[in-house]
């Protein structure tokens, strides 16, 4: 097997649950170091403290952060900071509109993509490479 250096992932999300369950699938030989952060207002932070090739920002379904356009705020803030960073929201399919935001957000270029909570891990890794040219 070729040696793959591993592109950082960001995971900015509510659920504690949800990236503990994606680290732990994506193993230690995951072309994919992972890095959780729970704290919102921390985020950019985050980002300068492990330089990411991904941004992973989950939209809450309940809590501060609940609003597409704060999450795409952090996305903004993170950009600017790290040009080459890509952006990718994971939207509750159930809100339409953190849907609508999503898809609006990805037309105009202001992310680079987004998923739905029910979108399978696999597609979900398999996005990620896609995003970070890993094969």
């Amino acid at each position: 097997m070729a040696n793959i250096t591993k592109k950082t992932i960001l995971l900015v999300m509510y659920r504690k649950i949800l990236s503990d369950g994606l680290i732990a699938l994506a193993g230690s030989n995951s072309p994919f170091n992972m890095v959780p952060e729970h704290n919102y207002g921390l985020a950019t932070i985050a980002a300068e403290s492990c330089s990411p090739e991904i941004a992973l920002v989950e939209i809450p379904e309940s809590g501060l952060w609940q609003s597409a356009e704060k999450c795409l705020a952090i996305c903004d803030e993170i950009r600017s900071h790290f040009p080459g960073c890509k952006q990718v929201l994971l939207c509750p399919e159930t809100d339409p509109d953190s849907c609508h935001a999503a898809i609006l957000a990805k037309q105009n270029n202001r992310i680079d993509d987004f998923l739905f909570y029910e979108t399978s891990f696999n597609y979900l890794f398999s996005k990620l490479e896609a995003l970070t040219g890993n094969q």
